[in-house]
């Protein structure tokens, strides 16, 4: 008896501790993908063809767990459903499954060596181009072709995606909850990786004009959309929800240049959506977050660091350090600003 599309989709959980384990993981030996994630694929490759991106990418996601032990068919479905998530502004999302292609190509060749359509392949590094800050690409051999067609102009419409081959009909599982951002204490909930469009921040105005601005109090309304902000930064918050938090935080930042509560949470706003440059800019022009903010203080160094000030990052990262909880994100970003 084949076994349900739900136990199915649990098994395939159950195995990707194995296949992102430790170095020493192998590609398990070829095998027929199940069905039922074929017809997931073609499903979210059709939604994707009448423009529901949002349902293309639900279709994807879960048509890629079916195919964890399948390297080549894997990094194609990746392939497929980034381009799903960044036709739906899932940014959060499109940089989580960036990081997964760049996991299966660095233990199995899955995206250099496998079979993926050109011209699946060359939509895909398009929108790599403009999302992935340039230094990141460089550092992938795979990905280094995206790197060329920085400054390249979004395509005109959303690119068509090769359609799947015919798969017996199976019921589609229940259709899962939107992933949201975690935050855990001293970590971003956001990885590296996007190049987010750039927010105009307004410069730092001269001492006379500070001066000026400077007796301008906030709002009610203004200390509720930061008090709003505040709360909308919290844990396990959606990208829609980030979004929102420093769009409310950097009208207020911008309207009050003196604020350095306004400042800084615009600042971490940015920085938990990767707009890298925007979140230098406004933890500049706020002053310095202090040692006893070490976790706006490596806030502010990764900013730095993703914008090309490495030496300015890797003072406020040695500052933050030592009040700081120590994660495998952290200790990540320790080794590739200060070369550890």
């Amino acid at each position: 008896m084949r076994p349900k599309p739900t136990l199915l989709l649990l098994a395939a959980l159950a195995s990707a501790g194995g296949l992102w384990g430790g170095a020493g993981a192998t590609a398990a030996a070829a095998a027929a993908v199940d069905p039922f994630y074929q017809t997931l694929l073609r499903d979210g490759q059709q939604a994707f063809e009448r423009k529901d991106f949002a349902a293309a990418a639900r279709e994807l996601r879960l048509a890629c767990f079916g195919m964890l032990e399948e390297p080549a068919t894997l990094a194609d479905c990746l392939a497929h459903l980034a381009l799903a998530q960044d036709a739906a502004a899932d940014l959060e999302g499109f940089r989580e499954t960036f990081r997964r292609l760049t996991e299966v190509e660095e233990r199995f060749k899955g995206y250099s060596q496998g079979t993926i359509a050109p011209e699946l392949r060359a939509a895909l590094e398009t929108r790599l181009a403009a999302r992935i800050p340039a230094a990141t690409l460089a550092g992938l051999p795979a990905f280094r072709s995206a790197q060329a067609k920085k400054g390249a102009a979004p395509p005109a419409a959303a690119p068509k995606l090769t359609a799947a081959p015919a798969a017996p009909a199976a019921k589609a599982p229940e259709k899962e909850k939107p992933q949201v951002a975690v935050k855990p204490a001293g970590e971003s909930g956001e990885r590296k990786g996007a190049a987010a469009p750039s927010h105009a921040v307004p410069p730092v105005p001269p001492p006379s004009a500070a001066a000026a601005v400077a007796a301008k109090p906030l709002t009610a309304a203004e200390r509720q959309k930061l008090e709003q902000a505040r709360q909308l930064l919290g844990d396990r918050r959606t990208a829609k929800e980030l979004r929102q938090a420093f769009e409310l935080s950097s009208s207020v930042a911008d309207a009050h240049p003196e604020s350095k509560e306004a400042q800084l949470l615009a600042g971490e706003g940015a920085y938990r959506i990767s707009r890298w440059s925007d979140a230098a800019a406004y933890f500049k022009r706020g002053g310095d977050p202090g040692d006893d903010e070490p976790e706006r203080l490596f806030y502010l160094a990764v900013a730095l660091y993703e914008s090309g000030d490495a030496p300015a990052a890797a003072a406020a990262l040695k500052r933050s350090l030592p009040n700081l909880k120590r994660t495998p994100y952290v200790d990540g970003y320790a080794r590739k600003i200060l070369g550890q």
